[in-house]
């Protein structure tokens, strides 16, 4: 019984992940169908780099991901793990080591849910991978790949691209150049393919 309501709820999730232009209208439905967010809902992210709260920031960033599995579970996830690192530190509200625990938290639910332990493997690996600086040279690129796998390394810049677009504009507006140097590091060495996020 309880498994075919995990079943459903999984259903219902890559529904509203998959067909919403906006998950902001579905916040109470997915809070249901993942009660773990909801320690998220409050949590403040006081630091000059923010502008929302985190459950805020989640939304924000899943929206600004294409309509794929595997990026819009990733952004739903990646930050759950901030509300349990939170600390005060040099001014600011501080997330230090988060990724891992959004990495543990992530598997437990998305095992609870049934999602096929390959999907689970890649979204948990990217959710761990999500802040990595990835230095704007090809040796960099290549460590970043060495350690997510080519397959996923569009998947990780779409991530973090969004992700970097959900923060306060005068903290993208920043970071942005050096990510747009990784895109085109990665398009001309290792993915010609590749369709640049942030273009010129």
């Amino acid at each position: 019984m309880l498994i075919m309501q995990y079943k459903k709820d999984k259903e219902r999730l890559n529904q509203i992940l998959l067909t919403s232009e906006n998950i902001k209208s579905n916040r109470d439905e997915i809070l249901r169908l993942v009660p773990e967010l909801t320690i998220c809902v409050d949590c403040t992210q006081k630091h000059p780099n923010h502008i929302y709260n985190v459950y805020e920031h989640i939304e924000e960033t899943v929206n600004k991901v294409d309509f794929n599995l595997v990026l819009k579970l990733t952004t739903l996830f990646h930050d759950i793990g901030k509300p349990y690192t939170k600390i005060f530190a040099d001014g600011a509200e501080r997330f230090w080591g988060h990724e891992d625990i959004s990495e543990i938290l992530s598997r437990l639910i998305l095992k609870r849910l049934e999602y096929e332990d390959n999907l689970i493997s890649i979204v948990c690996k990217l959710i761990k991978y999500h802040d990595y600086k990835i230095e704007a040279t090809t040796d960099g690129v290549s460590k970043v790949i060495e350690l997510i796998g080519q397959a996923n390394m569009p998947y990780l810049l779409q991530v973090q691209t969004a992700d970097l677009l959900s923060h306060a504009p005068k903290y993208y507006n920043v970071v942005i150049p050096t990510l747009r140097s990784v895109q085109i590091i990665y398009k001309e060495n290792f993915n010609k393919e590749f369709n640049n996020i942030l273009e010129a």
